[in-house]
């Protein structure tokens, strides 16, 4: 059958609902899918096929695989599928940031922030990636012992944002830094509870912190005749269109919102691919190769001239995604490859379904050169999808690519690294894929 959604209301008595259980009252099938959504959908695959239903994280829920499943779920937004969050991030995200935003309104916070984020503006700010990046990486060299890598790459990530955000005004890096910790530590909890020695209820206060904090930067910059060429002036100025700049309340909900997208993804994406390369020296030294030419200090054009740091950041995040996937909700009945499926019920976005799906030979295997001008691959849209896709494609994608490209080249080009022996490197899957040991490495200056 053809994948569609009808244009018309369908007609249930007439069609049925994607095989597959419900599972426990309640909790349904929960539990099995928390502990590898990969595995659970590739389960429910072979017994059912490429759609079918059960009832996780407290919903009705129609899984549908396959590239063609995934661009019909794209295309749908805004038209017969949203944006779906949980009640406790949608309460610590604030209201009025680009994620919980629809329609209109979502669009035109995009078009304000899109700008910031282009290649042309990437271009000028490679040297102060470069030297943040340089910097951090020199301090985990001299390190008398072994380095863990995560949190030290959630440090550096965290400070290049505030740097996009911010510019060159000084901020208070280590303040931000610990309340955004457990702010982002409350984002994913079950149940949200607010209770002051909860997980929930901390990420609340600290919320509390940072919008106080960032409400008074706000202010100051908006006292200020004009504005730096970084993103908080972005939102600041008055538009083109005669508006008058964002109410400051939703300025601070956007700030917190860049900060979190800027900072996990990239951290996850970054470090996964460290500990993947050390685990494939050949790779590793294939990479090196590749970089062994660029001298002198980085340019969007030397990077780019580069293609093999794309192909393994590609292949990095094709093997282990920075983002399980999402979720969208059905506005409307609608009919997908001849089943009904009803309104209110929730729709995986699964980025690790499709990156392990078919379109991929021996997907469990650490390939670079699939992404290669040389195989030429011919994969169909929907089978890669690291930042997502249709309306709420990833916004910062062109900023992660850069920012990840120049940690990878001044990585391959300068520094040496080995897994410390006997380490635990079983993943934790959620909120983001890290082995338990957080990789802990032997990481040193070459020559």
């Amino acid at each position: 059958m053809t994948s569609q959604a009808d244009a018309s209301p369908p007609t249930p008595e007439n069609l049925p609902l994607p095989p597959g259980r419900s599972g426990l009252p309640l909790i349904g099938e929960t539990l099995e899918f928390l502990r590898s959504s990969r595995a659970f959908s590739e389960r429910r695959q072979r017994q059912y096929g490429p759609v079918f239903r059960t009832h996780v994280l407290g919903s009705p829920t129609a899984f549908l695989t396959g590239p063609e499943a995934i661009q019909w779920i794209f295309a749908g937004e805004g038209k017969y599928l949203k944006n779906r969050w949980s009640p406790g991030i949608r309460r610590l995200l604030g209201a009025r940031c680009l994620s919980l935003l629809e329609g209109e309104e979502h669009l035109e916070r995009r078009r304000l922030l899109a700008p910031h984020f282009s290649y042309a503006t990437m271009r000028g700010f490679v040297p102060v990636i470069e030297s943040l990046v340089t910097r951090h990486f020199e301090r985990w060299a001299a390190l008398p012992g072994d380095l863990t890598l995560w949190p030290a790459m959630r440090e550096l990530a965290f400070e290049i944002a505030l740097t996009l955000i911010f510019g060159q005004d000084a901020v208070d890096v280590p303040f931000l830094m610990r309340h955004f910790q457990a702010w982002t530590a409350g984002l994913f909890v079950p149940l949200p509870v607010n209770l002051p020695w909860t997980t929930f209820g901390k990420a609340l206060a600290s919320k509390k912190a940072m919008i106080d904090y960032l409400d008074k930067v706000v202010a100051e910059r908006q006292t200020r005749a004009e504005q730096p060429p970084d993103l908080l002036g972005s939102l600041l100025q008055r538009r083109e269109d005669g508006e008058p700049p964002l109410s400051r309340e939703t300025i601070v909900d956007e700030l917190q919102l860049l900060l979190f997208a800027g900072h996990d993804t990239t951290v996850t994406a970054t470090s996964n691919l460290v500990l993947t390369l050390a685990q494939h020296p050949e790779v590793l030294q294939r990479g090196r190769e590749a970089v062994a030419p660029m001298a002198g200090p980085l340019s969007l054009d030397g990077l780019r001239a580069t293609p093999y740091l794309v192909q393994l950041l590609h292949e990095g995040m094709r093997l282990i995604p920075p983002i399980g996937g999402a979720f969208r909700v059905t506005t409307r009945d609608v009919v997908y490859n001849g089943y009904r499926i009803p309104k209110g019920w929730a729709v995986p976005v699964s980025i690790r379904t499709a990156h392990a799906g078919s379109s991929w030979p021996e997907p469990n295997r650490f390939d670079p050169e699939r992404f290669s001008a040389e195989r030429g691959e011919q994969r169909k849209p929907g089978s890669f999808i690291p930042f997502g896709g249709g309306p709420r494609i990833c916004l910062g994608q062109h900023f992660a690519m850069v920012e990840m490209s120049v940690m990878l080249a001044l990585l391959l080009k300068h520094y040496t690294w080995e897994l410390v022996p006997g380490q635990d490197l079983e993943y934790i899957m959620t909120p983001f894929p890290k082995p338990k040991s957080g990789i802990q490495l032997r990481f040193r200056r070459l020559g």
